[in-house]
């Protein structure tokens, strides 16, 4: 199948499987980069208050 296919099909596919398959898809890239993988381990490891935000801080920051 070529990717013009497979575009074609992806755009038909319900919104749900299109939004999981995207996530694979970013999943997929953080496995090739070492980097990221360590990026998003540290970030995960950080626990100083500062460096995070609340739930409602994420939500007022998502509504832009």
């Amino acid at each position: 199948m070529d990717l013009e296919t497979m575009k074609s099909e992806l755009a038909e596919m319900p919104g749900e499987h299109q939004d999981y398959l995207a996530a694979f898809l970013v999943h997929l890239r953080h496995q090739r980069d070492p980097d990221i993988r360590r990026e998003i381990a540290a970030r995960m490891d950080d626990n100083h208050p500062s460096h995070w935000l609340s739930l409602d801080e994420l939500r007022e920051k998502w509504k832009d």
